[in-house]
């Protein structure tokens, strides 16, 4: 993209700057760079980074009335071209406590429910439990269409009960295991408190302060469901396995994973190949579809107001356009596995080449990463999205932590409210 943009724009000279650690550490390079003057032009960052970076006034707004970018005459995009990119992408840009553009979608990805096809599709449970799909033989449509309730109370123990009469059929139990994996406790907590409409956290766009929503007795009823599910060996994150839980998926020792779908190639063991599918994650109800919009955007930094500074930021919006063409977008997505933003990419031929699992073969990283895209194209437009605020990375840091600390707990009735309390204030510190 940096080679071909430089034919377009031959007195434009792009350098890509690569920061080795988390999104967390370039956040903090970034800032800490503010201080010399030697900080890049277009970086990669999530919505809370964003906020931080307004703080600094460095961010750029696209859409402000002296440089309004995106609908500039010359250089700005066409109604057509924004209808042209994914709705839900393209508004997290301006979901910040100040109006505006702040960011622009570029990493996109969700969280999918990995399974194996090769153990779950057909297996009769009736035995275990009549009620599960019905007394048939599992289907993916059974799974797909899996709530939280349906999850926890009959398919989990069905399988465990099955795994047990059938000598180890179906799963590892000789070390750490769990049927569900769930690879990230934040996301799981702010997940369910948007699922079961509890509360998360809002933002006010006239002062721009935020609300804190989640310590409230309803959540902490779904930590206790989640502690027995837990204890139960149905269920188990990141936090309290201590790693990242697609390693017990690929190791035989969970049956599910739920994970990234910027991250499918994780999912897949070559050394112990199997069909693996793709799901949404279980719901409060069965037929909804919510899950999180993840994935870093693009934020334009300011450097001033000069003519230097100015040309900056145009040269740092032309190239973004560059890179958001329909031709870019389509590569990106197939080079990377996240999901393509523009609309037209997901019905263009290339698109649909990389997301025809039929055509691809069985047992094969390829099947997966195929499936995979054409589960981004069914969900990519119900994708929520959270509000930035000051303090919102503490908030989403906290949840995650308190999640955690929920599971773990040896007595959960006697520490919940405190181990609330404890998040609560603790981000209440940094708003």
């Amino acid at each position: 993209m940096i080679e071909s943009f430089k034919e377009i724009e031959p007195n434009v000279t792009v350098v890509n700057n690569k920061i080795s650690g988390s999104y967390d550490t370039l956040q903090s390079q970034t800032i800490s760079d503010f201080g010399t003057g030697e900080y890049a032009d277009l970086v990669l960052c999530y919505p809370d980074h964003v906020v931080n970076y307004m703080n600094y006034s460095k961010a750029v707004n696209l859409t402000s009335s002296r440089n309004d970018y995106v609908h500039d005459a010359n250089y700005g995009f066409s109604e057509e071209e924004l209808d042209d990119i994914v709705e839900n992408f393209w508004n997290e840009g301006t979901a910040y406590p100040v109006n505006g553009m702040w960011s622009l979608p570029w990493c996109n990805s969700t969280e999918a429910m990995y399974y194996n096809e090769d153990k779950l599709i057909g297996l009769n449970l009736s035995a275990q439990d009549p009620s599960i799909n019905n007394g048939s033989p599992l289907t993916k449509a059974y799974i797909e269409g899996l709530t939280w309730d349906e999850l926890f109370d009959h398919l989990c123990p069905a399988l465990l009960a099955y795994n047990t009469a059938h000598n180890g059929a179906l799963i590892d139990t000789s070390g750490d295991y769990s049927v569900v994996g769930y690879d990230s406790d934040d996301n799981l907590f702010i997940t369910l408190a948007e699922q079961y409409g509890y509360g998360y956290t809002s933002v006010d766009k006239t002062t721009g302060k935020g609300t804190l929503l989640w310590n409230n007795d309803n959540m902490k009823d779904l930590m206790r469901k989640f502690k027995a599910a837990k204890d139960a060996h149905y269920f188990t994150t990141q936090g309290v396995y201590g790693n990242y839980t697609n390693y017990l998926f690929t190791d035989n020792r969970s049956l599910f994973s739920i994970g990234s779908t910027g991250g499918v190639k994780y999912q897949f063991n070559a050394n112990n190949p199997a069909n693996i599918g793709v799901a949404p994650i279980p719901q409060k109800t069965k037929g909804a579809n919510i899950m999180i919009k993840q994935g870093p955007g693009l934020c334009i930094l300011n450097h001033g107001t000069d003519e230097d500074g100015t040309n900056r930021k145009l040269a740092s919006w032309l190239f973004y356009k560059h890179m958001l063409s329909e031709k870019n977008d389509q590569a990106w997505a197939v080079a990377t596995g996240y999901m393509p933003n523009r609309v037209s990419s997901y019905a263009s031929e290339a698109y649909g080449e990389y997301a025809d699992y039929a055509s691809q073969s069985e047992k094969t990283l390829e099947r997966l990463t195929a499936y995979a895209a054409t589960y981004s194209i069914n969900v990519r437009n119900g994708l929520f999205l959270n509000a930035a605020f000051k303090g919102s990375s503490t908030s989403r840091e906290q949840v995650g932590g308190l999640l955690t600390n929920c599971l773990k707990s040896d007595n959960l009735e006697s520490e919940i409210n405190s181990l609330f309390k404890t998040a609560y204030d603790n981000t209440l510190k940094e708003m």
